[in-house]
């Protein structure tokens, strides 16, 4: 403008048309321009792309390695990508630019082969640390996130587990021996793998402890391993009572049993499970569990006596756990799903026939962000099977439920499954046309859905929620009736924003949504800064591409996202900045709910209760407005507020041993378990007597009248505390005794007690009356106990031969939850596993 200015100033001097069209045709030019800046979102004004960069084949895994260091700067974090065909890829600048890594790997006489990966694994105690096993004999090491490798070779290595503390301790497993007689030998390297010593052998499985825990070390290690005197085993898959769980502090120089003929173990921060088998019965096996990070372990307990033939930990995240159990090798596609106690111990059931798929995965879902909020999908026993040929061929040969034999249906819980309901149905499309369908319900797709994509949250993005499913009365998968859904309270409401169905992810902290087509080839993305009101599509490539996933760094507050996928047969990856499209900050975090701030308070609520509660408190999360388009930052850190509030009959769940009445919202003792509610043997102070109701694992509610009705009675144990209690009232009675006793001789002239010896044994004899008849008078009956002629039999009860058949599962329905009385459940199991939701690990019966 100032240019302009002196060249008007000019033509005011000069006057000629020439120059005023010239200045016209200038000042033109720049409203033009100015209007557009305007337009604009920002001083950028667009999203910054990475060149496609083509690798070998699609991506099996992507880690980034430093996203948690403080010293980590945005744009310029590690991330490494493993292709199927076992290349490794490294980026330095959070995907933008990518390297091979094979040249640092491959000698100039290795084949091909030698350098592919099998695993890529990064260590925990120092993020520069990392090794790639590979599928021969060769491992790479690095101490500098891939800048330069060490190769050693130490035959072909099993299994291989980092310290969490010591990033140069290296336990790993390998073949000795000969068939029959081949085993598993346990070595450690405690300099990166430069050298290795053999710890023990005929080991199945083996894990480091966590060394924080009183009475570990760095040395000290689990690990299932079969006894060294037990005879040759030729089927070394099978379960074997010859394994046992033990525990050594010192690298094996000594160890010591921990649960005996325990097979397998998982661990699932802070517990671990075991699985121990019944050395007379094959396929029977208990669970085992420890709640102290392997301290102490204690059996299991089920409201049944059924026959477990698998677990699986489907979470573990907040103070308590929930397993998923198929009762027979019939349940392929259904498992019932238990709750413990914040032992993890006693379980309750939670959820019947939840879906799950032949490799164990179930639809059994988490909300990040929120306390006490899962979904899950579960089979609609009430319905009608639905018998079409091909539905039911897919549903036996593929596991696929659509048209399948039984219909599932979506259920969420907001008192960590205290109650379960249908989910709302939007009433309009993401068009604004009315949905119309009379007593229908949102069902989602979960994991065992395949391409679908399936129910997502994140812990940085509170309350907000993407999924992929249908609005009726049922779960299907039939393309037009896929639909990708979304919600910002934690799933109480729900809207459609997109027809078909999307992959998704959050960013900075859930401001920015973005999500493409995953069941057509495409090279456009949609992207949202308003959580879904408005959508924007960019086109990121020429090309059109099978978008397999889209991914940012761990922690969900970044604004670089990694787009991938295949084209052809090689596999994509491409950067998407949108740091530059949007430059304002997000203002008034201390101020949230004001006129003037971008943020708001938002309270999360179970449905079920009033006063805004969940899990027994009031939360107040300060989230960015909706409406607002500006970024939080990396760096923004989001502030809450907790208040508990009084009980309700949504904090408690059914204790052990009770259920939810089919016809009623109260706890109902199971018929199959004790009634019993005696104390434990162990008792020691006080010992609980069950109402039929438990707290939620986690719930912070206090007082009110439903408390007092509902929680567990407490009693006193006959023991110190008590018998110091007695001690106290029979020496106050016989102080009482004394002095009546004393003034009674008194009135009788009797001398007084220490007057002398024989005086003071006259008076604790004789007492008042100097004989025994102080309070019997002249009563003259004596019990005499039973008649020395009475013919009666030792049995007291008259169960005569009949007293073995009066047993039951334990002497209290206390001690058997506590695991007092020993109890082997009928049937057996095969199969343990655990599920989290970063790496799925499937904890087979175990193999050498």
């Amino acid at each position: 403008w100032k240019v302009a200015t002196a060249r008007w100033r000019m033509c005011m001097k000069d006057a000629s048309s020439q120059c005023i069209q010239s200045m016209r045709t200038f000042v033109w030019t720049l409203t033009v321009l100015a209007c557009s800046a305007t337009l604009r979102p920002a001083a950028g004004g667009h999203i910054t792309t990475s060149r496609p960069f083509l690798i070998d084949s699609t991506v099996a895994d992507m880690q980034w390695v430093n996203s948690s260091l403080k010293d980590a700067k945005p744009n310029a974090k590690t991330v490494f990508v493993r292709s199927t065909l076992g290349s490794i890829y490294r980026s330095t600048d959070d995907g933008m630019n990518w390297v091979s890594q094979r040249d640092k790997m491959a000698s100039d006489d290795d084949e091909p082969y030698k350098t592919r990966i099998q695993q890529m694994m990064f260590s925990k105690a120092d993020a520069k640390y990392a090794l790639m096993k590979g599928y021969s004999e060769n491992i790479w090491f690095t101490k500098d996130q891939g800048n330069t490798y060490q190769k050693h070779e130490f035959g072909v290595m099993m299994d291989i587990k980092l310290h969490a503390r010591k990033p140069d301790y290296v336990l790993a497993t390998k073949f000795e021996g000969s068939f029959p007689d081949r085993y598993l030998s346990l070595f450690l390297s405690v300099d990166f793998g430069a050298t290795w010593k053999k710890l023990v052998t005929h080991v199945y499985q083996f894990e480091w402890a966590d060394p924080t825990v009183g009475g570990f070390t760095d040395k000290t290690i689990f690990a299932s391993i079969r006894r060294a005197d037990a005879p040759v085993k030729n089927r070394l898959s099978d379960w074997d009572p010859n394994i046992d769980f033990v525990v050594s502090h010192d690298f094996f120089e000594n160890q010591k049993t921990v649960v005996k003929h325990g097979n397998r173990f998982a661990l699932h921060h802070p517990y671990w499970f075991v699985a121990a088998m019944n050395p007379q019965e094959e396929l029977e096996v208990t669970l085992h569990v420890s709640s102290d990070k392997g301290a102490t372990f204690l059996p299991a307990h089920f409201p049944y006596k059924l026959s477990e033939r698998s677990y699986r930990v489907v979470d573990s995240k907040e103070g308590s756990v929930f397993v998923q159990v198929s009762h027979g090798s019939r349940d392929r596609e259904f498992a019932n799903v238990y709750m413990s106690g914040s032992e993890g111990r006693a379980y309750t059931l939670s959820l019947r026939t939840v879906v799950k798929d032949y490799r164990g995965l179930s639809d059994f879902e988490r909300i990040n962000g929120v306390d006490g909020v899962y979904v899950a999908n579960v089979a609609d026993e009430q319905a009608q099977p639905e018998l079409k040929l091909l539905g039911g061929l897919q549903a036996v040969l593929f596991n696929i439920h659509e048209n399948g034999m039984v219909p599932t249906k979506t259920q969420m819980t907001f008192d960590k499954g205290g109650k379960w309901q249908s989910l709302t149905a939007p009433t309009r499309d993401h068009k604004g046309d009315q949905i119309d369908c009379d007593g229908c319900s949102l069902h989602l797709n979960g994991k065992t859905s395949g391409f679908l994509g399936p129910v997502y949250s994140s812990a940085s993005s509170t309350g907000l929620i993407m999924a992929t499913g249908n609005v009726g009365h049922h779960l299907h998968s039939r393309q037009d009736e896929v639909n990708t859904y979304f919600s910002r309270d934690a799933g109480q409401s729900w809207e459609q924003i997109a027809a078909g169905s999307y992959i998704y992810e959050f960013g900075d902290h859930g401001a920015l949504m973005i999500m493409a087509n995953n069941r057509e080839a495409t090279n456009e993305i949609m992207y949202s800064w308003n959580e879904g009101l408005n959508w924007t599509k960019f086109q990121f490539w020429e090309h059109n591409i099978e978008v397999e996933n889209i991914i940012t760094e761990p922690t969900g507050t970044s604004q670089i996202f990694i787009v991938y996928g295949r084209r052809h047969d090689k596999g994509a990856l491409m950067q998407l900045n949108f740091e530059t499209l949007h430059e304002r900050r997000c203002a008034g975090v201390n101020a949230a709910g004001s006129d003037t701030s971008d943020y708001e308070e938002w309270v999360p609520a179970d449905s079920l209760r009033e006063g805004s509660c969940l899990m027994g408190r009031k939360v107040k999360y300060t989230r960015r407005k909706r409406a607002v388009q500006c970024f939080n930052g990396w760096d923004y850190d989001r502030k809450t507020n907790a208040y508990n509030c009084p009980c309700v009959r949504a904090d408690f769940e059914c204790d052990f041993g009770y259920q939810v009445g089919e016809e009623s919202n109260t706890c109902e003792r199971v018929p199959e378990m004790p009634m019993g509610m005696g104390m434990p043997d162990d008792c020691n102070g006080y010992f609980t007597v069950t109402k039929g109701y438990r707290k939620v694992p986690g719930d912070s509610c206090v007082g009110g009248q439903v408390a007092s009705d509902l929680e567990p009675r407490i009693e006193s144990c006959p023991g110190a505390k008590t018998g110091m209690v007695i001690l106290l009232v029979m020496s106050s009675l016989t102080v009482v005794f004394a002095w009546f006793t004393y003034v009674r001789r008194k009135e009788q002239g009797m001398p007084d007690p220490w007057n002398s010896g024989s005086d003071f044994v006259d008076f604790i004899k004789h007492g008042a009356y100097g004989g025994s008849d102080l309070f019997m008078g002249n009563m003259t009956a004596r019990y005499t106990g039973l008649a020395d002629g009475a013919d009666i039999d030792d049995d007291d009860f008259g169960l005569g031969e009949d007293d073995d058949e009066a047993q039951v599962l334990g002497e209290s329905l206390h001690e058997y939850a506590l695991g007092v009385t020993a109890v082997t459940p009928a049937g057996g199991h095969d199969l343990i596993s655990i599920d989290s939701g970063d790496s799925e690990l499937s904890l087979q019966p175990p193999r050498p």
